[in-house]
């Protein structure tokens, strides 16, 4: 019994979701800054951004991942292909605003591999007729220490949190044992 509680405990252990998060910064004298959190989840990728310096409340701010290039690329100039659109952020009285898109069939592994570069551009307010607006805030999609960050909160399965598995599986396993006691089964004879 005791071996499948250590059993299902490294389980859920193995099964912890895992983070990284990245600072977006001003791009063309914004002022727009923020962060996007990503979260391996079972679908794919949750991409959480929360902005702040929006200059004008209600405007919505398209982005997206772009890959082949970085953001000193866009920042000069060089743009890449949008490769993952991302959802729409809205700015809110205060110049913050959020938006929190699923990217399904993908890994953090994916997105912040080797193979190619990869970056989160948020968009300037769209003008009629003028087609897509520059970048005003980016971040390389690039790992470094401390962008990786394990959360026992998020398990990646969508399951129960180690912490309460172990505490369930310590249930089943003392309980009985608790109870001879209190029976006073395993008690020598006087």
């Amino acid at each position: 019994m005791l071996a499948c509680v250590v059993f299902l405990g490294d389980s859920a252990l193995a099964q912890e979701a895992e983070s990284a998060q990245v600072r977006l910064t001003q791009s063309r004298d914004s002022g727009v800054s923020g962060t996007a959190t990503l979260t391996d989840i079972e679908e794919g990728v949750k991409v959480k951004l929360n902005m702040r310096g929006l200059p004008e409340a209600g405007v919505k701010h398209i982005n997206h991942i772009h890959s082949g290039r970085t953001c000193a690329d866009d920042r000069a100039g060089r743009t890449a292909p949008v490769t993952i659109p991302l959802s729409t952020v809205v700015a809110d009285a205060d110049g913050t605003g959020a938006a929190t898109t699923i990217v399904k069939d993908v890994t953090l592994d994916k997105l912040f591999g080797g193979d190619q570069e990869r970056y989160i551009l948020l968009h300037a307010k769209a003008k009629k007729g003028e087609g897509i607006p520059p970048g005003i805030t980016c971040a390389d999609l690039v790992r470094t220490t401390g962008s990786v960050i394990k959360d026992p909160d998020l398990p990646g399965s969508g399951g129960i949190r180690p912490d309460i598995l172990l505490g369930i599986a310590a249930i089943v396993v003392l309980a009985p044992i608790a109870g001879l006691f209190a029976l006073g089964i395993t008690s020598r004879p006087r």
